[in-house]
This record gives structure tokens, sequence and C-alpha cells, in this order.
């Protein structure tokens, strides 16, 4: 990457010559001990007997019992509504239990469902839900106190049987839906929380899940019937259908398939083979409540070949809950993703660790096994899973998870616990600090410089590896150069001395601001998302001079951003022009800075970067919808990059002044950066430069939507992380509009360049929105 910038910029790279055996030597040494309870011997098998899920004769029932601590209050009823799910689809009508009073809820009663038992599929799960019953204004209002998600097969195979108690969860904020059965499964540990006692039937035996060799055998028999059924039906034109299969398969991940479409899809499964990557459509073709299908779709998977690692990253969204399914999925990524996707794409590989049945599954082994060969990838993954510790709903899987890495991870668990104790500690001064508000910024000032220069301050907080990139080694912290924002949550600016021996040649200082008490996760999704897009452009030749900093959430509300060397926020550079740029009247100041800081030869290359890499953010922030762009929170370098802060805003979530759209242009595109891209030529509009542009980003925005999947994918990914302004699909949605999923590429680039021609033509709204912004902050 250093070599690669370089070039770009037209320098020499400085490189110092180290011998073999001294880097070698220098490595860590890492030593795996073998836990004790990995020692013991494998308990005895047990002489349990079992019989088959096929060979019982019978309807699903189960019994509701009662319910504990369930406090409500002014309500007519509560009742118990329940659902079979498999992943996101229905697989039979929803079973209610009769309504009774609040103060006693005991229903002791059967629930039958219209499903066989031996249709079951493997991952199926019962949802359930303490509900509700308000009478108003001669209408009924129903509503989800609780609710709870139980695997209908234990780890072991085994159907659930006996009695079982369910502690409940309180429902999420702003879900009017009466299930909940994406989340997480089994009892929330806080036994203060509502608990219903449900009632499984009991068998004669133990009832367990068909081996592969007895679903096999059923296989072969459903096959042998289908293949009669087909030679009745009328001859087909096999071209025009054909045709229609792939353009199904083209679809993208948020496509409605209708039942039409899944028939065909089905019946044409064998044809679906050749083209691999049609098998998350196929997949939503299956019929999970019947055998048949799941025993067919089973057999394929014997023969179905590699999936490209975008499609098995699909494969592991909450919508594809069978175990055979994600076991494929994670055993295609293990062979189609290096290091470097595997570090791209890990924000999301965590959080679909959410979605899997058990504690003890093959993704989570797969995570553990890269994180514990690749320090790079332990280390994000080592964050990522700490993040969330304080959420319950994840806490004992994600501890398991992190113990795991700790346990393996040998004599690097020192530098591990090195960044815990300074963020612990950085976490309690800015706690200080805030309850500090009725101070004046010199007294807070005065207390951070003798509160960080204790001995155990210190300590903590001087040569440690920096959590946002494990390379980088924090030296010792200058004292004099830290400071606090101006802002009401009290970030600290740090900055630290770069131990490195080459620090002349890269950088002298180190300086990142820590921030508790804001939600950092958008702003890590919008910037890896963003470090995706430059990754497929450079894939394709692009250099768009892309800078997405470093961003990590390391605890709740609480995390770090990377400090850009060398830059400045637009709305600095306009207030050293005096108050008519200030004002957002003069539209040179930005061009006078990058010609400034770039004399001779280095003008044109500044130019060049200026262009590429407002290009880029143009077509990234237009896709991602990226909200609240003002001068504050675009910055410029002195090599004349040009890159974005400060994503509160995504998908389409813009700002609202009395109910009026803020943002009246699809991307910001204002008089300031036209004339640094024609080189301050009289009208910019009409220059070659501006022209170059043009195509540039077009160019641009092709690359990306031919990826179109795979960043719709991304998000669809993280769903479950709870992210205010990601919290259904219909935000996702936004993705496919402004990628014009839907259309050719001749339309989606005519569409685009619409939209451009806005931009630049609704500069004025910009400016007029600038002008608001620079007069509140002068």
């Amino acid at each position: 990457m250093y070599v690669r910038n370089c070039i770009a910029k037209g320098e020499i790279p400085q490189l110092m010559l180290m011998s073999k055996e001294g880097v070698c030597n220098s490595l860590p040494h890492c030593e795996f001990r073998m836990p004790s309870f990995l020692r013991r011997a494998p308990p005895p098998p047990t002489n349990e007997e079992c019989i088959s899920l096929w060979n019982v004769d019978a309807m699903l029932r189960i019994k509701v019992l009662w319910a504990t601590y369930v406090n409500v209050r002014d309500v007519d009823k509560i009742y118990v509504k329940t659902g079979i799910f498999h992943g996101t689809e229905l697989l039979c009508p929803t079973r209610d239990t009769s309504q009774v009073v609040f103060s006693n809820p005991k229903w002791e009663e059967w629930l039958e469902y219209d499903l066989f038992v031996p249709d079951i599929p493997r991952s199926a799960r019962l949802c359930l839900s303490v509900c509700s019953v308000s009478r108003r204004k001669r209408r009924e209002e129903h509503c989800a106190i609780a609710w709870g998600n139980i695997n209908l097969f234990d780890y072991k195979d085994r159907l659930l049987s006996d009695r079982v108690s369910v502690h409940l969860w309180a429902m999420p904020k702003g879900m009017d839906e009466l299930l909940n059965p994406i989340d997480t499964t089994g009892s929330n540990p806080n036994r203060d929380s509502p608990c219903l006692v449900l009632e499984f039937e009991r068998f004669s035996s133990t009832v367990v899940f068909p081996t592969m060799a007895e679903i096999e055998e059923y296989a072969n028999f459903v096959s042998k019937l289908d293949v009669q059924e087909e030679s009745k039906r009328m001859p087909s034109d096999a071209q025009s259908e054909f045709e229609t299969l792939k353009e199904i398969i083209e679809k993208d991940p948020l496509s409605e398939i209708s039942e039409q479409e899944k028939e065909l899809l089905w019946r044409l499964r064998r044809e679906c083979m050749a083209i691999p990557d049609s098998l998350p459509k196929l997949l939503e073709a299956v019929k999970w409540n019947s055998r048949d299908d799941v025993a067919q779709m089973y057999m394929l998977f014997k023969e179905w070949p590699q999936v490209s690692p975008e499609v098995a990253l699909e494969l592991l969204d909450c919508k594809y809950a069978d175990k055979v399914v994600r076991d494929h999925a994670v055993l295609w990524l293990n062979s189609g993703l290096t290091d470097d996707l595997m570090s791209q794409y890990l924000l999301q590989l965590v959080q679909v660790i959410k979605y899997e049945s058990y504690y003890d599954n093959n993704l989570a082994k797969l995570l553990l096994r890269r994180a514990l060969s690749n320090r790079k990838i332990g280390h994000f993954f080592f964050w990522h899973l700490k993040s969330e510790m304080h959420d319950p709903s994840v806490a004992v899987r994600f501890g398991l998870m992190l113990e795991a890495y700790c346990r393996g991870v040998g004599s690097h668990l020192k530098s591990i616990v090195r960044q815990v104790e300074a963020l612990e500690k950085l976490t309690k001064l800015t706690d200080t600090l805030k309850a500090r508000k009725d101070e004046t910024q010199k007294e807070r000032l005065k207390f951070l410089y003798e509160q960080v220069q204790q001995a155990d301050y210190l300590e903590a907080l001087q040569n440690f590896p920096s959590p946002l990139n494990n390379n980088h080694v924090l030296g010792n912290l200058i004292v004099e150069d830290c400071k606090i924002l101006d802002s009401a949550k009290r970030p600290l600016w740090l900055v630290w001395l770069n131990p490195d021996p080459m620090a002349e040649c890269l950088f002298k200082y180190n300086s990142i601001i820590f921030k508790n008490g804001d939600d950092l996760r958008q702003d890590m999704l919008t910037l890896q998302v963003i470090r995706i897009m430059d990754s497929i452009w450079q894939n394709e030749g692009l250099d768009m001079r892309m800078m997405p900093y470093a961003c990590l959430a390391t605890g709740k509300d609480v995390g770090m951003i990377e400090v850009v060397r060398n830059a400045k926020t637009v709305m600095n550079i306009q207030r050293k022009g005096g108050r008519m740029a200030a004002f957002q009247v003069d539209s040179t100041q930005l061009h006078k800075y990058i010609k400034e800081k770039n004399k001779g030869n280095r003008y044109d290359q500044a130019i060049e970067t200026f262009t590429q890499s407002c290009a880029g953010y143009c077509v990234a922030t237009f896709i991602l919808g990226i909200g609240d762009r003002n001068p504050d929170n675009i910055m410029v370098n002195e090599e004349g990059q040009i890159f974005h802060i400060d994503f509160g805003h995504f998908l389409g979530h813009f700002k609202k002044k009395f109910g009026i759209n803020r943002e009246r242009v699809p991307f910001v595109l204002t008089e300031d950066f036209l004339y640094v891209i024609a080189k301050g030529a009289e009208n910019p509009k009409k220059s070659k430069e501006f022209q170059s542009f043009m195509q540039l980003c077009g160019k641009a925005y092709l690359m990306l939507r031919r990826h179109a999947n795979l960043l719709i994918t991304l998000f669809i990914m993280m769903l479950s992380t709870g992210i205010p302004e990601l919290q259904s699909m219909n935000d996702i949605g936004y993705l496919r509009k402004t990628l014009q999923v839907e259309k050719t590429e001749e339309e989606a680039l005519e569409y685009f360049q619409n939209q451009f021609f806005e931009a630049y033509g609704g500069a004025w709204t910009t400016k007029l929105d600038w002008f608001f912004h620079s007069v509140k902050h002068l």
C-alpha cells in the first residue's frame, strides 16, 4: 500500500534493507496450549433408544402451560402467539392460545399445527410471544409484550420433548410485528424476565432427525416418482424456459420471486447446476415444509459446484437457515476467501454468527481458525466481538468465542490486554470529563493534562499497539498536543510519537480521536463499504484515490477514529479566505489552497488527485445515500485528496428542517469543487476537464453497479446490528434505487447522468445550505 501510494504521488519509496534472519527473529513465537477439557477423554456414548423423525406418524402439537413475571397494566387480556419458522419463512399458519386475564396467565392448552412431524426441517424454530389485547373505540389493539425463539431440534439432532421453560426478551423499539423469527434463539439469561412454560409431545423413544444415508435413500425414491410425473407433462419450449431462468437468476438479493418462477426454478434445478451462483434463488424455491423437496435439495448439494465468495456470503443471511446450506457456504468461503478478502468482509461475518442455530458451528470455527492464523484478522475479530459484549442476547455466544480466541492466541494476549486497559482508562477519563460540564474548557483541559501525567495513566496509555491498526505502535503520549474537542460528548484528540525506526520516512506522529457516547457502527460500516468500493475500482484498473480512514467501535457507544494527517475541512480552508469565502460567496479559495500547497510540477498531480477522489466520493455518497454533507464534514489534504467524514445519515435518511428535506441534490458538487477540477477556468462547466470528470463518474458508477448484489448483501448481513438507520429491508431498498438494479446498463447510466446534471445544476441549493451552516458556525 505504501509503495502504491508513493507511485500514485510520483514519489520515490523509502525502503530499509533488513537481514532475513533479523526479521525472522523479530517475529513473535506463537505457542498453542491444548486446554485441559480437550485433553480429557470424550464421554462414552449413551445407548439411548431412538426413532427416526420420518417414522413418526403425527401432526406437530405443543402445549402452552403458563407464564410468570408478565408485568402489564391497562390491558384487557393476554395470550400467546406461536409460529413455526424456517429462517424468515413461516412453515404453517400461526396458532394462538385463548385470551386470559393478565393477573392469572394460565392456559394448559394444546396448540395443533398444520405441519406433519416428518416434514419438520432440521433448522425449524418455534417463535412465540406473549401479546396483550386492548379494546379501544370498538376495535382491538394487539401488542407483543415479550418474545422468544427456540430450536425444535437440539444440537444432537433430537426433537424437543417434555417440559421446557423459555425466558423471554423485551420487544425491540419500533417493531410492529407480533413475532420476531430472525432474532436470537434460546432463553434470556435474565431470570427476572417473563417466562413461558411449554410442554412438547413425548413419543415412545427419542426422536432424531434422519441420517444422510436415510435422506439419500428417500431422495432416490422421490426422484423416480418425479421422473414418472415429468413424463406425463406436456412438452415445453426449453429455450424460452432457459431464458426465463437466466432472468430470474440475475435478479438482486432483494427481488421478489413469484410462485410461478419458484416452480420453474425447482423443475429446472439440475440445469441450475450449470450456473452455480443460482443457488440462492433455487433455495428460495424449496418448500422447506416438505421432506420430498428437502431430501432432493440435500442430494443436489453433493454435486453442486463451488459458488463465488460473494454468493457464499449471501447464503449466510438469516433466510438461509438450513444447517447443510450454511455448512456448504462456510466450506466455499474457506476455499474462496483469501486473508485479504476475509479481512474485508470480517465485519459482516461476525454479525451473521448471530443467525447460527447453535454456539458450536462451522462459521465460528472458520473465523477462529483464520483469526488465530492471521494476526490482522485476529485483531479485528477480537474487537468486533468485544464491542458487542454489553448486549445480553449475544454475550454468551460472543463470550465463548472471545475465550476460545484468547486461549489460543498465545503470547499476543499481553498486547490485547494492554489495548483493553488503555481503552478502559480513556473511557473512565471521558466519563469524568462529561460529568464536569459546568467547568470552562480551560479548566477541563488542565484536568486532562493532570490526569494523563499520572503514573498509572502514563503506564496504560504509552507503548501499546493501536486498536485502529495493529501494525502501528503508539509510542510516548505527547501530552501538550492532546486536547478536548468542542462537543457535548467531550471526545479526546490524542497524539503519540511513532517509535518506528522509519518514522522519519513514514510519519512522526499518530493522532487518534477517542469517542465516548457516540455510536460509531454506522461510520464503521460506511467506511468499510467505501473501502470495498475502492477495492472494486482498483481491481478494474481504476485508482480513485479514496481515503477511507480507520474507524473502530470498541464497546457500547465507545470507539476510535483515525486523524488523517495534513488535512483540513473545507470550512477551515474557506475561513482562511476571509468573510466572502466563509459565507460561500467566493468559490476560488479551495483552488488557491491546493495551488499554494503544490508548487510547480506537483500542481497537475494535485488537481488529478482531487478530480479522481472527488469523482469517487460523488459516486460512493450517491449510491449509499450519505446525508448531512456540509463544509465541516468534507476534508482535503495538502496533496489535493478530498474525502468525506462523519457518516451520521445514510441510505437516504437525509436531514430535514421544518419538515422540508434540506438536501435537494443527490450528491455534493459545488462551484468550489468544479473550480478546482477545471484548474481555475472562468466557466468550469464548459471546460474539457469537467467533461472528463463526468465520464470518470459514469465509468466508476457502472463498475460498482456490476457488483450491486455484493453491496446489497453486505448491508443485508448487517441488519442484526440494530443500527438506527438500518432496521429493515426497506432501508436497504434505497441501494436498489441508486444502483438501478432492474434496468439495463444504458438506462442506469442515463439515470446516473440525470442525477449528475441535477447535482451540479442545483449546486446553488447546496451553496445556500452551506451558507446557513457557515453562519451558524462562525
